[in-house]
């Protein structure tokens, strides 16, 4: 018997594989995705794109800061029909874990105190281990009016959200040895994904807000990383052509893995507002060029998208 980790969930396979994974959306701007980062080097990259035009200065955003406490998590929680005592499980992360053991299945909530970040899942429902029929997905259009009518009544609705995209979440896939496409396949949830932008100008990073509907349309899980921010001031930004000799570099916004590309071609370039991930402390929203693209490894291409700070600020 043979353990096949891939995508979210934990798969056997016998005289078949199980296949399960994520159909995460590219997230049209205002969201971005987050691929695996890749290694540079001085012939890796090819320049198929224009540089954007720039502006004589952007606004730069401070993050209003969060303070979660206890008594805070117990409140939100109680918003989502949640009770149980919060425990600290991370200084690092800043995570305060609540477990409802008295639902069944189990409903779990946690509160970042580094960003004020919330996720709420009922695991066993999103994250089934073993699907044998199609699950009772909504329409698009039931599933944003349900995931609208959540966040209203659980208090997670911000009047800058705006939906960017409906689309299957998760697929749980059965594969037979030897063939080229799945036996089976079943859309297991769906999600409702919801983007903002500042200055006009789309944000990048861990920006995320989405609502997870499964089964018969419930909502199985929330995550919504959605810092507040104000304003703090104007900047002026580097050349893109600069920007992209630090790409070259590997000067990026977030650190490289070691992982090389045989061949990187960038397609587009735009200009954004980079968010730290949920468990960071961020305290200034600083603009950065992304760099997106196709790249090739050992004959497979991949979506590409990388990040250079814009501003004079610290790389």
């Amino acid at each position: 018997m043979e353990l096949k980790m891939v995508g979210a969930f934990v798969c056997l396979a016998l005289a078949f594989a199980v296949g399960c994974m994520w159909v995460l959306g590219p997230g049209q701007a205002p969201v971005s995705p987050l691929p695996a980062v890749a290694g540079a080097g001085e012939g890796t990259y090819s320049l198929a794109a224009e540089f954007p035009e720039v502006q004589g200065s952007y606004t730069l955003y401070r993050v209003v800061p969060v303070t979660v406490t206890k008594e805070q998590v117990r409140e939100i929680a109680e918003r989502f029909g949640l009770s149980g005592e919060p425990k600290a499980v991370s200084e690092v992360t800043g995570e305060f874990l609540l477990v409802d053991t008295s639902k069944e299945p189990e409903e779990h909530m946690s509160v970042y105190a580094h960003s004020g970040a919330v996720a709420y899942h009922i695991l066993d429902k999103e994250f089934p281990t073993e699907v044998t029929e199609q699950p009772d997905l909504p329409s698009d259009a039931e599933a944003e009016k349900v995931a609208l009518a959540f966040l209203e009544k659980t208090g997670m609705w911000s009047p800058d959200a705006q939906v960017v995209k409906t689309e299957v979440n998760q697929k749980q896939e059965i594969w037979e040895a030897g063939a080229t496409e799945p036996k089976v396949s079943y859309d297991v949830t769906k999600a409702v994904r919801f983007g903002r932008s500042l200055d006009g100008l789309p944000v990048y990073g861990d920006d995320e807000f989405a609502a997870i509907l499964g089964d018969g349309g419930e909502v199985v899980g929330l995550v919504k990383t959605w810092r507040e921010v104000e304003l703090d001031g104007n900047v002026s930004l580097r050349s893109p052509e600069e920007a992209y000799e630090d790409l070259r570099a590997a000067r990026t916004v977030r650190p490289h893995t070691g992982q090389e590309y045989d061949q990187i071609t960038i397609e587009n370039i735009t200009i954004g507002y980079w968010m730290e991930p949920r468990g960071f402390v961020q305290d200034q929203v600083r603009p950065v060029y992304a760099f997106s693209g196709t790249a090739l490894r050992d004959g497979v291409e991949e979506p590409y998208v990388e990040y250079v700070f814009a501003d004079e600020g610290k790389r």
